[in-house]
């Protein structure tokens, strides 16, 4: 038994096609067939449904790639161990993240590699069930995403800061020295909204239905940054989380007001799948962040309220 063999099986799973498997394990594929072959012997179960092309796995085979999984990733984990050891931390810390979680992500990247600067840092913007699959099954050692009113099942949490949800506006004359504005007027406005799909756009919702409104964007998108240039071009509106513009900068030619009746406030944290021991690269996220929560330097780098 072999690692290789454990990683030809995961990727199969991946690619669903076994020349695409056999290519992106550099392997011809006869030889990654016949690895799969010799594995089910010595294991003494049948793992792949026997046809001229891939057709999945049996239930046993099933099982067998999620424990490669899981091999593969303590293998991973013991050469990132030995290198904390050595205080060497060398790898790649795989980080699954919401798109408005941008505030945070730049600072968590900057601390992280002013600690550990042989890490390479891997950022996938995802939704939160890609994220929880991903986790489970080793794709990444973190994530970051809204703590409240989300499903968050076996994941550990770690509270990073609070967000509240703002209207941005060209700066042409709407609500001259208003500070706040409510849902209902907002409602009122030519919007631009993120795509209905994501959790995001599903809040704003729930807050235009709580305030009886139900608006129809003129224009939506899965990019946050897409609806703030189109803010900044004048005729449309958006609604943002007031750290994301912190992020990406002022946008030129635009203001930030408050949205109230209802205030919306979210908690964004991270996330991560309990394991004895803790993955090495888990683990030195966490640890660095409660020492920054600890010390107040999340404050200091992004201003956030917790």
């Amino acid at each position: 038994m072999f690692l290789r063999q454990f990683q030809y099986l995961v990727a199969l799973e991946q690619e669903a096609h076994f020349g695409r498997a056999a290519q992106r394990c550099h392997v011809s594929q006869p030889s990654l067939s016949s690895a799969i072959k010799h594995l089910e012997e010595e294991l003494g179960v049948p793992i792949i449904k026997r046809h001229q092309k891939f057709h999945g796995f049996t239930e046993e085979g099933r099982r067998v790639v999620d424990w490669a999984k899981r091999i593969l990733a303590d293998k991973d984990a013991m050469i990132e161990e030995l290198g904390i050891m050595r205080d060497d931390l060398h790898g790649r810390l795989r980080i699954a993240a919401m798109p408005m979680s941008m505030p945070v992500i730049a600072t968590i990247d900057r601390l992280f590699l002013e600690r550990h600067p042989a890490v390479q840092i891997d950022i996938q913007f995802v939704g939160l069930d890609e994220m929880k699959i991903g986790l489970a099954n080793f794709q990444y050692d973190v994530g970051i995403t809204y703590l409240e009113q989300q499903p968050l099942e076996r994941l550990k949490t770690m509270s990073l800061y609070e967000e509240s949800l703002h209207l941005l506006v060209a700066d042409n004359g709407w609500f001259p020295g208003h500070e706040s504005v409510t849902w209902a007027e907002a409602a009122e406005l030519p919007l631009c909204l993120l795509s209905p799909n994501t959790h995001e756009r599903q809040i704003t919702d729930r807050a235009f239905a709580e305030a009886n409104c139900n608006p129809k964007p003129r224009l939506e998108s899965n990019a946050m940054i897409n609806l703030a240039f189109h803010v900044m071009m004048g005729g449309l509106v958006t609604v943002v989380p007031k750290f994301f513009m912190h992020a990406v900068g002022d946008a030129p030619g635009t203001r930030l007001i408050l949205l109230e009746e209802p205030v919306v406030t979210q908690c964004v944290g991270l996330v991560w799948i309990e394991s004895t021991p803790m993955l090495p690269m888990t683990k030195a996220v966490v640890e660095l962040m409660e020492s920054e929560l600890s010390e107040g330097a999340l404050d200091r780098h992004i201003g956030v309220r917790r």
